[in-house]
């Protein structure tokens, strides 16, 4: 390893591992990214055979004399740089801007604990050097560590680095190649143990700054949706409201011709009539009365949906319970749960397994609400989270994400299961 210097790309891949592993991944990148590593390594065994060749050492790269030497050590590092950006190109679904901005977050990573090597073996002096196995695989193992847990899992969301701001990615790819470019001239000068400070405190500045940077963008992208949301689903509630007034109407307007063709003389057009007006009047059978008259608009809006799309909805709701809320957040949160139930029975094609039961009730002192639904092929949940594979990982599923932050708004707990192709989310308060 040391005579091929394979080491530098082993320090470089961990974080670069530990950094990618939150971000969604291409279909076999893995494998195509493995197999342009392994044809670099092979590269860089052949490069430095040949430059044993030409009467060079073996540590060649650790005692330059000549403007020679300095280029192609600058063209090594290129190379390295340049697979290591198209590994984590091929592996994830970033673009290669992307790919080069978050090679030089893990270039920082990399280069703190290089820096930790060199200042420890200078304070040691010697006794601890650099290159000593288990100070070294430490160090290693803790940078991947480092970039996985402190970085990638706290900035990344469903496999999304929300990488906006580009003056400070930009800032931070050239401020790294400045470290790097004074990190080769205090090696040359030998004065690497002062650098090392230096380097260590602005590569953490970098990455605390790009860090904070991803974390408000995903602050801001998620204000940014929970706004629209609401926009969204306060033109909805009015439209719903004028709809039920005019479905209220027609509903008894409706009751009282039935009334009038009911002491008709019994004949045969008098039947079909009252037959025909049977089947209309069915739809609007679907108005709830729960007591509440927000939650009845809700569900009667999302029940006529359901008898559209031919789902069966059982309800029992005593909407009494729920007074407690502000009419945007209960409807938003009914609306929301009862069209991802919606959505997931559409999938259904039998359409006899379609159904969606609703409850409302006070149990025991808690206000519990309970949406039971089937679903066809497979849900995978983590941390009350639905985990997807679709481009759209950042917003699909944000319903639930909003029902979840609904919920607590009120002190309340929001559980979802699935069990026998049932999806069940419960909200307690």
């Amino acid at each position: 390893m040391v005579r091929y210097n394979f080491g530098y790309v082993i320090e470089m891949l961990l974080p670069i591992i530990g950094i990618c592993m939150p971000l969604n991944k291409r279909k076999n990148g893995l494998l195509k990214g493995a197999c342009l590593l392994g044809a670099i390594l092979a590269g860089n065994a052949l490069f430095y055979e040949i430059m044993e060749g030409l009467g060079y050492s073996a540590d060649w790269t650790n005692h330059l004399t000549s403007m020679r030497e300095y280029s192609l050590l600058l063209l090594w590092f290129v190379v390295i740089w340049l697979a290591v950006i198209l590994f984590i190109f091929l592996w994830t679904e970033v673009s290669f801007r992307n790919a080069i901005y978050l090679f030089a977050i893990s270039y920082a990573v990399e280069h703190i604990y290089y820096c930790i090597r060199i200042f420890i073996e200078y304070l040691s002096q010697g006794v601890v050097s650099e290159h000593q196995p288990v100070f070294y695989a430490a160090t290693l193992v803790i940078s991947f560590l480092s970039a996985y847990f402190w970085f990638g899992k706290n900035a990344c969301k469903n496999g999304v680095y929300q990488i906006e701001v580009i003056p400070a990615a930009s800032a931070t790819v050239v401020i790294l190649l400045v470290v790097w470019g004074l990190s080769i001239i205090a090696s040359l000068l030998e004065f690497s143990h002062i650098h090392a400070i230096y380097a260590i405190l602005c590569c953490i500045f970098i990455l605390i700054n790009q860090r904070e940077q991803m974390i408000q963008e995903l602050e801001r992208e998620e204000f940014r949706q929970k706004e629209q949301l609401w926009k969204d689903t306060k033109v909805r509630y009015e439209i719903s409201k004028d709809a039920m007034a005019v479905v209220n109407q027609h509903y008894h307007d409706m009751k009282h011709q039935i009334n009038a063709l009911a002491n008709m003389e019994s004949d045969e057009r008098r039947r079909g009539i009252l037959s025909e007006m049977e089947n209309d009047i069915a739809v609007y059978d679907a108005v709830v009365r729960t007591g509440n008259e927000l939650l009845d608009t809700v569900l009667t809006e999302k029940k006529l949906i359901c008898h559209s799309k031919e789902i069966q909805m059982s309800c029992i709701a005593d909407g009494q319970q729920l007074f407690f809320m502000e009419e945007m957040d209960l409807y938003t949160l009914l609306g929301n749960a009862l069209d991802n139930a919606i959505e997931a029975n559409e999938k259904i094609k039998d359409k006899k397994k379609r159904w969606i039961s609703l409850q409302i009730q006070d149990k025991k002192g808690m206000k519990l609400v309970e949406i039971v639904n089937p679903f066809e092929g497979e849900i995978k949940i983590k941390e009350d989270e639905i985990l997807t594979s679709k481009a759209d990982s950042f917003s699909h599923g944000f319903g639930l994400a909003s029902i979840k932050s609904i919920t607590e708004k009120y002190k309340g707990q929001m559980i979802i299961k699935t069990e026998n192709h049932k999806f069940l989310l419960r909200l307690i308060f």
